[in-house]
């Protein structure tokens, strides 16, 4: 079992984002807030703080001391090569801040406000944070053991996804921002990790240089996937970010009265978003990738097109379809 790959943050978005925003429409906007935020801060950090990755750079040191005895073998999978510098983690990032807004916001509305004894509810409070750090654990004991990280680039993660969740989802009034606001603080978002790569290259430093360690040192080629690279994480947060803006300020999304949905509206309101998930997914499977600026291009629209889609349209679709379905008896 790969826990890497099923806690992959990019189920956050296909996923989780889906099945929350079914079941509660603010908390699913808050992870997908979170989310977008986490990935931003992690790739400008990344690009940074020029973290290295263990299965680099064991061979570096070694090539340094001209010496193949000064530090342990170290074996590839199929999910350690990946091409972004490794400081912070971005599995430990994403994983602590998703869990934390799902873990807190079942506390706040299903924990807190239940008619169970004090000693019940504190109890289980325990158990749900116990369930986060084993979660937590697990994920930061991949990364180390696939040698995709060292463990304070995962303790990093932690803390900075931590922290970044405990704002985003603190606060209510970013859901209220108009629509020429969401845009800018989107593009803000897209912006400031651009003028971060330029800054690189402009003080004569290479942004790209992991991507470099990777191909030199990943034992097989096919281990090196384009949507591990930072500029595919750029084009996921910042698609979302403006998909988010588009969603939240359309038409559908203000007429639908999602407060009023019955259960059976609720269930096919997330059953059509894990649809739409999916199809987002073996669209990014679709895409070519031997041209990286279609490629790039691409996946940003699959980004602003999908949460856009699963935020203002479908449960818009839902709640017609089930008006047009009384109108019918």
């Amino acid at each position: 079992m790969d826990i890497s790959k099923i806690f992959d943050p990019k189920y956050v978005f296909t996923v989780y984002f889906p099945i929350i925003f079914a079941l509660q429409w603010a908390i699913g906007v808050k992870l997908l807030g979170t989310i977008i935020v986490v990935e931003w801060l992690n790739q400008v950090l990344k690009w940074l703080m020029h973290g290295d990755r263990p299965y680099w750079w064991v061979h570096e040191v070694e090539v340094a001391y001209n010496s193949t005895s000064l530090l342990p073998e170290i074996f590839q999978y199929r999910s350690t090569c990946e091409t972004g510098p490794g400081m912070p983690s971005g599995h430990s990032m994403a994983m602590s801040a998703a869990w934390y807004v799902v873990v807190q916001s079942f506390i706040d509305r299903v924990v807190k406000p239940s008619k169970m004894s004090s000693l019940l509810k504190q109890q289980s409070i325990q158990l749900l944070w116990a369930a986060f750090v084993v979660i937590q654990t697990l994920v930061v004991m991949s990364r180390m053991y696939i040698a995709a990280h060292f463990p304070h680039q995962c303790a990093l993660g932690l803390f900075l996804g931590v922290s970044v969740a405990h704002q985003v989802y603190g606060s209510s009034k970013w859901l209220n921002l108009k629509r020429g606001q969401w845009l800018l603080v989107a593009s803000v978002i897209l912006a400031s990790a651009i003028g971060t790569y330029s800054f690189l290259l402009l003080t004569g430093r290479n942004p790209a240089w992991s991507i470099s360690q990777a191909y030199k040192w990943c034992a097989k080629r096919e281990y090196i996937h384009v949507d591990t690279t930072p500029f595919y994480s750029l084009t996921r947060y910042s698609g979302a970010a403006f998909g988010l803006g588009l969603g939240l300020t359309s038409t559908y999304f203000s007429q639908t009265e999602r407060t009023s949905f019955t259960r059976v509206q609720t269930m096919v309101t997330l059953v059509l978003g894990l649809i739409l998930g999916y199809g987002a997914e073996l669209a990014h499977v679709a895409i070519p990738k031997t041209n990286e600026s279609v490629f790039y291009t691409l996946e940003f629209l699959l980004n602003v097109a999908f949460p856009y889609i699963a935020i203002a349209l479908v449960p818009y679709v839902v709640m017609k379809s089930s008006v047009e379905k009384v109108k019918s008896f």
